[in-house]
Protein backbone atom coordinates (compact mmCIF):
# COMPACT_ATOMS: atom_id res chain seq x y z
CA UNK A 1 0.00 0.00 0.00
CA UNK A 2 3.37 2.18 0.77
CA UNK A 3 3.99 1.51 -2.92
CA UNK A 4 0.77 3.07 -4.21
CA UNK A 5 0.73 6.05 -2.21
CA UNK A 6 4.57 6.61 -3.39
CA UNK A 7 3.88 5.71 -7.00
CA UNK A 8 0.66 8.33 -6.98
CA UNK A 9 2.50 11.41 -4.98
CA UNK A 10 5.72 10.62 -7.45
CA UNK A 11 3.25 10.96 -10.91
CA UNK A 12 1.05 13.87 -9.69
CA UNK A 13 4.79 16.01 -8.82
CA UNK A 14 5.99 14.61 -12.10
CA UNK A 15 2.64 15.16 -14.15
CA UNK A 16 2.42 11.67 -15.46
CA UNK A 17 -1.05 10.04 -15.76
CA UNK A 18 -2.65 7.95 -12.56
CA UNK A 19 -5.39 6.51 -13.94
CA UNK A 20 -4.08 3.33 -14.04
CA UNK A 21 -3.88 3.34 -10.47
CA UNK A 22 -7.79 3.81 -9.74
CA UNK A 23 -9.86 0.99 -10.27
CA UNK A 24 -12.72 1.93 -13.04
CA UNK A 25 -15.30 3.08 -11.01
CA UNK A 26 -13.14 4.77 -8.07
CA UNK A 27 -14.40 7.61 -6.11
CA UNK A 28 -12.05 10.95 -5.13
CA UNK A 29 -13.51 13.13 -2.14
CA UNK A 30 -11.66 16.32 -1.98
CA UNK A 31 -13.13 19.64 -0.44
CA UNK A 32 -13.77 20.66 -3.98
CA UNK A 33 -16.28 17.64 -4.81
CA UNK A 34 -16.31 14.32 -5.91
CA UNK A 35 -15.42 12.91 -8.89
CA UNK A 36 -16.56 9.26 -9.77
CA UNK A 37 -14.73 6.82 -12.31
CA UNK A 38 -11.10 6.05 -13.15
CA UNK A 39 -10.93 8.45 -16.50
CA UNK A 40 -12.78 11.37 -15.03
CA UNK A 41 -10.22 11.41 -11.88
CA UNK A 42 -7.38 11.04 -14.00
CA UNK A 43 -8.62 14.08 -16.62
CA UNK A 44 -9.07 16.09 -13.27
CA UNK A 45 -5.63 15.19 -12.61
CA UNK A 46 -4.37 15.82 -15.90
CA UNK A 47 -6.19 19.45 -16.54
CA UNK A 48 -4.58 20.43 -12.85
CA UNK A 49 -0.95 19.51 -13.72
CA UNK A 50 -1.18 21.21 -16.96
CA UNK A 51 -2.71 24.10 -15.41
CA UNK A 52 -0.27 24.20 -12.76
CA UNK A 53 3.01 23.62 -14.86
CA UNK A 54 1.47 26.83 -17.16
CA UNK A 55 1.59 29.56 -14.63
CA UNK A 56 5.35 28.11 -13.15
CA UNK A 57 3.44 26.64 -9.89
CA UNK A 58 5.58 23.62 -8.67
CA UNK A 59 4.40 21.19 -5.85
CA UNK A 60 5.83 18.22 -3.84
CA UNK A 61 3.96 15.54 -1.90
CA UNK A 62 4.62 13.16 0.23
CA UNK A 63 2.58 10.09 2.06
CA UNK A 64 3.42 9.55 5.97
CA UNK A 65 2.33 7.25 8.76
CA UNK A 66 0.90 4.90 6.55
CA UNK A 67 -1.21 2.70 8.82
CA UNK A 68 -3.16 -0.18 7.10
CA UNK A 69 -6.45 -1.70 8.15
CA UNK A 70 -8.02 -4.98 6.52
CA UNK A 71 -11.70 -4.48 5.98
CA UNK A 72 -12.74 -7.54 4.11
CA UNK A 73 -12.35 -9.34 0.34
CA UNK A 74 -8.83 -8.26 -0.34
CA UNK A 75 -9.91 -4.92 0.71
CA UNK A 76 -7.97 -2.82 2.76
CA UNK A 77 -8.68 0.97 4.56
CA UNK A 78 -5.31 3.04 4.11
CA UNK A 79 -4.95 6.04 6.58
CA UNK A 80 -2.24 8.57 6.20
CA UNK A 81 -0.87 11.91 6.75
CA UNK A 82 -0.23 14.15 3.01
CA UNK A 83 2.07 16.61 3.48
CA UNK A 84 1.79 18.87 0.55
CA UNK A 85 4.22 21.66 -0.76
CA UNK A 86 3.96 24.34 -3.43
CA UNK A 87 5.71 26.93 -5.08
CA UNK A 88 4.74 29.48 -7.32
CA UNK A 89 7.80 30.98 -9.36
CA UNK A 90 5.47 33.51 -10.72
CA UNK A 91 4.53 35.28 -7.34
CA UNK A 92 8.42 35.58 -6.58
CA UNK A 93 8.53 32.16 -5.19
CA UNK A 94 5.97 32.25 -2.33
CA UNK A 95 4.38 28.84 -1.43
CA UNK A 96 2.07 26.96 1.45
CA UNK A 97 2.26 24.05 3.07
CA UNK A 98 -0.64 21.66 3.22
CA UNK A 99 -1.07 18.89 5.97
CA UNK A 100 -4.02 16.43 5.20
CA UNK A 101 -5.69 13.19 6.26
CA UNK A 102 -6.03 10.87 3.48
CA UNK A 103 -7.95 8.08 4.25
CA UNK A 104 -8.44 5.45 1.12
CA UNK A 105 -10.05 2.31 0.22
CA UNK A 106 -7.45 -0.01 -1.71
CA UNK A 107 -8.47 -3.50 -3.19
CA UNK A 108 -5.88 -5.96 -4.65
CA UNK A 109 -7.10 -7.03 -8.08
CA UNK A 110 -6.88 -10.09 -9.87
CA UNK A 111 -3.66 -9.37 -11.52
CA UNK A 112 -2.17 -8.48 -8.15
CA UNK A 113 -2.16 -4.71 -8.15
CA UNK A 114 -3.57 -2.79 -4.93
CA UNK A 115 -5.78 -0.65 -7.02
CA UNK A 116 -7.66 2.99 -5.02
CA UNK A 117 -11.40 2.09 -4.75
CA UNK A 118 -11.95 5.58 -3.01
CA UNK A 119 -9.63 8.61 -2.04
CA UNK A 120 -10.68 11.08 0.39
CA UNK A 121 -8.35 14.52 1.04
CA UNK A 122 -9.34 16.12 4.74
CA UNK A 123 -6.87 19.41 4.73
CA UNK A 124 -6.36 18.99 8.71
CA UNK A 125 -3.64 22.82 8.56
CA UNK A 126 -2.35 25.13 5.82
CA UNK A 127 0.33 27.65 5.83
CA UNK A 128 1.63 30.32 3.62
CA UNK A 129 5.29 30.48 2.78
CA UNK A 130 7.04 33.46 2.33
CA UNK A 131 10.72 32.91 0.64
CA UNK A 132 13.29 34.52 3.46
CA UNK A 133 14.14 37.89 2.59
CA UNK A 134 10.34 38.89 0.96
CA UNK A 135 8.99 39.61 4.53
CA UNK A 136 9.85 43.28 4.61
CA UNK A 137 11.39 43.43 8.10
Amino acid sequence: MSALLAEFTFRIDCGEPIGELFQEKALLRTPRGETRGRDAIAELFTTSSESRRRSGHVARHSSLDVRVRAIGNNRFEVRSLLLALAMNAAEGGTGSLMISDQIDVVELEADGAYRFAERKLVPALEFSLTPKGKTGH
